[in-house]
This record gives structure tokens, sequence and C-alpha cells, in this order.
């Protein structure tokens, strides 16, 4: 069996209120920074 190795994270922003900067930002929209930024710091060919 192949294992698998975390070598790298990458946080979501944090917002501090309930009215703060990020109460328009969708937990999907989150997710896809974190995705893209986890790929571009592999080095993986996104695909």
């Amino acid at each position: 069996m192949t294992e698998a190795v975390i070598v790298s994270a990458v946080r979501t922003p944090i917002g501090t209120s309930f009215k703060g900067s990020l109460t328009e930002t969708t937990p999907a929209e989150m997710a896809q920074l974190v995705i893209t930024e986890a790929v571009a710091r592999s080095g993986l060919a996104p695909g």
C-alpha cells in the first residue's frame, strides 16, 4: 500500500466578527483559495 504524507499546510484567512470583511465569503470560496494555494506550493500540475 502506498502511504500519503502531509508535507505542507495552508490556512484560510481568519475573521474577527460577524460583520467583518469575510462575511460575504462562502465556505466554497475559502476552500477554493486553500486548494489552489496547496496545489501551487506542491508543484503538481492541476487537473
